[in-house]
């Protein structure tokens, strides 16, 4: 695993890392949020190369659903994130942090985001 980037948006935090589970690897984006004094882990989309998905809940129930090796994961990630990050933590089963949700905070924090999961 190599050195995190650390995007605080609100209520929320985006940790990117890169990842290497079960001989896949690549990027991987992990939504913190502090809940009753402690962290916890929304949701986690691992955008590795062979199979690519994301997990609701990764450290709890972890549902996890795939996505097209072929799609582009990184950018269907992003996607979500600024188009859906409010649904998917309440799906996630935190109801109380969706509501917390900034969305101004979210929109600031993508352009720190595309640059850490890019490069650019």
């Amino acid at each position: 695993m190599s050195v995190e980037t650390v995007i605080e948006a609100g209520a929320v935090r985006f940790v990117v890392e890169r990842r290497e589970f079960g001989g896949d690897r690549g990027p991987a984006i992990r939504v913190m949020a502090a809940r009753e004094d402690t962290e916890v882990q929304l949701l986690r989309f691992d955008c590795f190369a062979r199979d690519p998905h994301y997990h609701y809940d990764p450290n709890g129930r972890n549902c996890v659903l795939h996505l097209h090796p072929e799609e582009d994961s990184v950018a269907w990630a992003i996607d979500h994130i600024e188009r859906n990050l409010k649904v998917m933590v309440r799906l996630a089963g935190y109801a109380d942090i969706a509501d917390q949700l900034d969305a101004d905070a979210v929109q600031a924090a993508l352009p720190r985001l595309r640059r850490a999961l890019y490069g650019a």
